[in-house]
Formats: structure tokens, C-alpha cells, sequence
């Protein structure tokens, strides 16, 4: 849950690269930018002229969600809520609102598994920006004070929307917010809107390898999406399985690519549990979701 991990894990399979001349009708067109820390990928269907538009739609839904839900820029609303007092409302972008609404529906339906406050432990073992190659561990006594920080149910986040303004507002100030685990497909989810309501149908949109699939290929096929083998060095290996989907959101996540070493030789993984302020330690390399919105995949 660190701030907008790179979860690579998910690959568009058969981009078609345009050919020298565009037949007349639409054909598979690849746009692509960088957003988040990372970089989004989109094979639509349509005509090679209609190729800019369609990425001036995505890169601005990601961008509107960048400014408004990102860790890293201190005039971001998330960033403006972590710092505020008890019980002080913030002027927020309704995106912000929806982002963290759906982080609180994630909470409660989870049990606390997944939790927006994780954001202190996630900096505690290194998973932030200017962290070294090596890190130490949270002593017992910082993990200790570190749980007392985290708990969404604590942080008593509410919301006010009246006349079209958008405000929220924490009970206690020593909370932060981190929604990097979920703004990422929130932000694909508003681009594959944009894209169906500027007259594309048929793409895959795919941002740090979350992705939402719409509509068909040219000749009727659905998407393929190749699942990376966990096991391969660094997780960029072949893929060992493959999907053929449409009209769904895909999300991965798991324990080869962000990382961190220890100074006593641990490796440990940027998904912390919030219950323990810890990373998570068991057998699992990887899992992908399927969902009907990519944020909550």
C-alpha cells in the first residue's frame, strides 16, 4: 500500500503497431504517457488521427486524480488533510471525496486489512521517495507508536458536500491519509470514462498494470492480458498465464517488485498490514483481481 506502487505485473498482450499506411476504417492504435510515478499504456480502437485526442483524455483524468489524491505534493488535498488540525475542514475536489469515500466502503469491508491511515508505516520501513537502498526496522517501540496512528475507524474521517462544496475533515490531526492503494484505479476508472464518452468503445487502458478492458478488437476478439510469473528474477519474466477478457477492470499486486533490504539482510514488501504496522509475511508472491471498476480491483 505504499504510495502508488509500481504494480507491473499485468501485460497488455498484442499491441499492433501502425502500419505505414492507415486503412480507412479503425484500427488498433497505441498511445501512452507517464502519470503517478509510472507509466500508462492504451490500445484503442479507432482511427490513427483520433490517436492525440484520446490520449489528451486519459492524461487529463490522470492527472486531475495526481493532483488532488498524491503523498508527494504538499498542495495536494491528501496532503492538506494529513496536515490539518483536529476537527479542521479542508477544501477538497469532489474526486477527492469519492477517493476516499470508496477507501472508507474498502475499510469496513475488509475489516481494517485495507486502510488509508497505513501512511506512517509505510514511511517507518523505507517505502517513500527519498528512502536509501538500505533501511532499518521500526524498533518494537516505534512500531508500538506507529499502530497508535493508524485505524481509519479512529482517524473519524467525515465529509460535508452541502451547496456543491466539497469539504472533509479528520477528528484527530496526528492521522494521515495514504488512498495511493486505491486513487490509482480510481484515475484508470475515470479515463475509461472519458475515453467511452469521447466516442471510444473498444480499448485497453492499462496504468502502473491496472487496466480496464472495453468493448472488442477490430476482427471481434476479446483483450488478452499476460499475468507475469512471480517467480521470474524481478518479476519481468515471460507470463505464465493469460487472460482473454473485456468489459472488466484487472489489478496485481505482490512481493517481487517494490521492496526494500534491511540492514540485518531482510527483504521485506511494500504491502504493510495496518492491523500490525508490519509487512505482511507469508507464502503468497502475487494475486490478481477482477472487478467491474478498477479502483476497487
Amino acid at each position: 500500500m505504499s504510495a502508488f506502487p509500481k504494480l507491473l505485473a499485468l501485460l497488455p498482450l498484442g499491441f499492433t503497431a501502425c502500419a505505414d499506411q492507415v486503412p480507412p476504417g479503425p484500427t488498433l492504435v497505441k498511445v501512452g504517457g507517464s502519470c503517478m510515478g509510472t507509466t500508462w499504456n492504451a490500445t484503442i480502437v479507432a482511427l490513427q488521427a483520433d490517436a492525440e485526442h484520446a490520449a489528451l483524455l486519459i492524461q487529463g483524468e490522470l492527472d486531475l486524480v495526481d493532483e488532488h489524491l498524491s503523498t508527494w505534493k504538499e498542495a495536494s488535498d491528501l496532503s492538506r488533510i494529513s496536515r490539518a488540525a483536529s476537527g479542521e475542514w479542508v477544501d477538497v475536489h469532489s474526486v477527492t471525496v469519492d477517493v476516499l469515500k470508496a477507501a472508507q466502503r474498502a475499510f469496513e469491508a475488509t475489516e481494517g486489512a485495507f486502510d488509508p491511515t497505513v501512511g506512517p508505516a509505510v514511511k517507518a520501513w523505507g517505502f517513500q521517495k527519498s528512502s536509501p537502498e538500505v533501511v532499518a526496522a521500526p524498533t518494537d517501540d516505534e512500531l508500538s507508536a506507529l499502530e497508535a496512528r493508524i485505524g481509519l475507524d479512529r482517524a473519524g474521517l467525515a465529509f460535508d458536500t452541502k451547496d456543491k462544496a466539497h469539504t472533509v475533515r479528520k477528528e484527530r490531526g496526528d492521522f494521515e491519509l495514504d488512498a495511493s492503494a486505491i486513487a490509482k484505479g480510481h484515475a484508470v476508472d475515470l479515463a475509461a470514462i472519458a475515453l467511452a464518452e469521447g466516442g471510444f468503445g473498444s480499448f485497453l487502458l492499462e496504468v502502473g498494470g491496472e487496466m480496464v478492458l472495453r468493448g472488442t478488437k477490430p476482427d471481434g476478439s476479446s483483450w488478452n492480458v499476460g499475468v507475469i510469473d512471480p517467480g521470474a528474477l524481478g518479476g519481468d519474466g515471460q507470463p505464465f498465464g493469460k487472460l482473454e477478457l473485456t468489459d472488466l477492470a484487472v489489478a496485481t499486486s505482490g512481493d517481487y517488485r517494490n521492496v526494500r533490504l534491511l540492514e540485518d539482510g531482510r527483504v521485506v514488501t511494500h504491502a504493510i498490514d495496518p492491523r500490525t504496522a508490519r509487512p505482511i509475511e507469508h507464502d503468497l508472491a502475487s494475486i490478481t483481481v477482477l472487478a467491474q471498476n478498477c479502483g476497487w480491483a
